[in-house]
């Protein structure tokens, strides 16, 4: 009823302009988090960490970000669940207590916060695109595409909807009509987790150097980075960790925050236990590597916004300190509506 009554607002059936078509990937890309041990675990205690509640469960790399309660700090935006059915669900991102979540919805998929104030979700097999109101999860509008959504990319007051087949459309963000969005990135730009993780070299700014991180090829993926000001190697070394792997490539886990290039892998020596690394982008100096165990398991996504790292693995979403890379909260569920 609620979809059908976004729909009425927009629309039913509007024409959708393609205005791009690009080459999918050569490989499909898994839009689930594998599951692993310590999914159980993850739904049925917080551990030491985080605030009291029920610790969120994600089976999703899905990860984006707005302005959920309006203290002008980005608070992460993913799916709730997300195996077969999922929620919406907006999270404090200073505190780590769930905010709101939408409506269940079947297949969960598509994920973005083309702005502070507007999330959009997919689902799979369905060409229906659903826009949320950040601050309450409530629908706004729905716009119905001429194929399913894969990626969706925000622009000024629009955004570009990569379709499965690779063709591409631009929506408003105001109501989800057609429109040539010339602000967002580029069809071919727009990766989606899975692919933007198996980049391999990446680089990010911090500051004003480049730290670029790359994995081995042939054998075991050791990691190794280099740090550049304009066309200057500063400098360039081996790290102590080897990146982890999914589908038979490395997966690559690199973010600026605090100051520092923040680096996510495993020991270089063996075992599956993640590690945690920042490196100094000036000297290229390590200014903390440790055991970071309290990830719980395979690591699907990190981004980092605002004042923290944020790490979806093990089932769970949780907030790391850059400055130190410890743990300072896991993520509960919102409370029930009464």
């Amino acid at each position: 009823m609620l979809l059908a009554a976004a729909m009425a607002c927009v629309g039913v059936g509007f024409a959708v302009m393609f205005f791009a078509r690009v080459a999918p990937p050569p490989e499909p890309a898994p839009r689930k988090a594998p599951p692993h041990p310590g999914a159980l675990a993850a739904r049925r205690g917080a551990g030491p960490l985080g605030p009291a509640g029920t610790p969120l469960a994600t089976y999703m790399a899905a990860l984006c970000f707005a302005d959920a309660n309006g203290d002008d700090v980005p608070d992460p935006v993913l799916w709730l669940d997300g195996e077969t059915r999922g929620q919406v669900t907006a999270v404090d991102g200073r505190t780590g207590h769930g905010l709101w979540s939408s409506e269940e919805l079947e297949n969960p998929d598509a994920l973005a916060c083309p702005d502070p104030t507007t999330v959009i979700a997919g689902r799979d097999g369905d060409t229906t695109l659903l826009a949320l109101d950040a601050r309450t999860g409530k629908a706004r509008w729905t716009a119905e595409l001429p194929g399913v959504p894969d990626e969706v990319a925000g622009g000024d007051g629009c955004a570009t909807v990569l379709l499965k087949d690779g063709a591409a459309t631009g929506i408003r963000l105001d109501g989800g009509e057609t429109v040539d969005c010339a602000t967002a990135p580029r069809p071919e730009a727009i990766l989606g987790p899975f692919w933007e993780r198996k980049r391999n070299p990446q680089g990010v700014q911090v500051g004003d150097v480049e730290v670029v991180l790359a994995a081995q090829t042939q054998g075991t993926p050791r990691l190794s980075a280099e740090g550049r000001r304009g066309g200057e190697l500063l400098w360039k070394k081996a790290l102590p960790v080897r990146a982890p792997t999914s589908g038979g490539r490395a997966d690559l886990f690199l973010v600026a925050s605090g100051g520092a290039a923040v680096v996510l892998g495993l020991g270089a020596a063996g075992g599956d236990e993640p590690r945690i690394l920042a490196i100094d982008p000036a000297s290229g100096a390590i200014r903390y590597d440790h055991a970071a165990s309290y990830l719980g398991g395979k690591i699907a996504a990190v981004k980092a916004s605002g004042p923290y790292v944020y790490i979806v693995s093990g089932a769970a979403l949780r907030a790391v300190d850059p400055a130190t890379g410890d743990a300072v909260w896991r993520a509960t569920v919102p409370p029930r509506p009464r």
